[in-house]
C-alpha cells in the first residue's frame, strides 16, 4: 500500500468519530416528543400510557397520554369532575412507586375517593408556591427531576409565556415525566407547544371530552366519560 492509499484510509478512519459526534445532536432532535417527522411519523409506533377510558384510547396517537410531554386540560370550572380523567392512570403510578406531585390545586383533593380509586397517598405531594414565577420553577424542577411520574398544575390568574410553557414541555420530557396542565377554556384560543389539549365540560353525570389537538394525529372528536365530582372537597377551597 503507497502512501497515498495510507493517508486516505487514515482520513476515512479519522472522519468516522467527527461524523458520528456532528450526528448526535441530530438524533437528540430527532427524539423529541414535540417535533414530528413528516416522513418517519407513519413508520415509527408511538405508545403511550393507558388513560384508563377505551373509548379515550382509542382516539389518542399513542393509545394513551402522550409519554415524557405536556397534556393540557381546558376547564372554564374547577370541580366538574376533571380530576376523574387521570385518576386511573395517577393509581397506577403510585402503585409502581413513582411520586405524584400536584402544584397549587384550587381544591383539598378528597382523600377517601383518592384511596378508593388505588391512589397510594403516601406517593402524593402537593405544593403550594407563592407566585407565578416560584410555581414554573417548582414545575420545572418536578419534572426534570427524574423522580416523578407525574406532575399536575394548575394555572393561576396569571397564563404562562409562550416559553415558560415550552420549558416545561422540554423538562417533562427530559424528566421522562407525565406533566397534566389544568387551564381556563379561554387559553384554547392560544397556541400550546402541549403534545396533547382537551377541552373539558360538565355534561350531566358525565364528562364530556373535545379533543382539540394532538401531534400526528386527528383531532376534533368528542367523547363522553364517567366522572366523579366528589374528588375534591368544595366546600374547602384552597385559595
Amino acid at each position: 500500500m503507497n502512501s497515498a492509499e495510507n493517508f486516505l484510509q487514515n482520513k476515512q478512519l479519522g472522519d468516522q468519530p467527527a461524523k458520528q459526534a456532528s450526528d448526535e445532536p441530530l438524533q437528540q432532535l430527532l427524539t423529541r416528543p414535540d417535533i414530528w417527522q413528516l416522513a418517519s411519523g407513519q413508520r415509527r409506533p408511538r405508545t403511550g400510557i393507558s388513560t384508563g377510558y377505551r373509548g379515550l384510547d382509542a382516539l389518542l396517537v399513542g393509545h394513551g397520554w402522550p409519554r415524557a410531554a405536556s397534556t393540557e386540560f381546558l376547564v372554564d370550572k374547577a370541580g366538574i369532575g376533571e380530576m376523574s380523567l387521570i385518576l386511573p392512570t395517577l393509581a397506577e403510578l403510585t402503585r409502581q412507586g413513582r411520586m405524584v406531585i400536584l402544584i397549587n390545586p384550587p381544591h383539598i383533593p378528597y382523600a377517601p375517593a383518592l384511596v378508593q380509586a388505588g391512589v397510594q397517598l403516601e406517593k402524593l405531594l402537593i405544593l403550594h408556591p407563592r407566585g407565578q414565577r416560584d410555581q414554573l420553577w417548582a414545575a420545572e424542577q418536578s419534572l426534570q427531576s427524574g423522580a416523578c411520574g407525574a406532575l399536575i398544575q394548575w394555572q393561576n390568574r396569571e397564563a404562562p409565556a409562550d416559553k415558560d410553557l415550552r420549558r416545561l414541555q422540554i423538562a417533562a420530557r427530559d424528566g421522562d415525566c407525565l406533566h397534566f396542565h389544568f387551564r381556563p377554556g379561554s387559553c384554547a384560543q392560544t397556541p400550546s407547544p402541549a403534545a396533547l389539549r382537551l377541552q373539558l365540560k360538565s355534561d350531566g353525570e358525565q364528562l364530556a371530552l373535545h379533543l382539540f389537538k394532538q401531534l400526528s394525529g386527528k383531532s376534533g372528536q368528542r367523547v363522553h366519560l364517567a366522572r366523579n365530582p366528589d374528588l375534591v372537597r368544595r366546600d374547602q377551597p384552597l385559595h
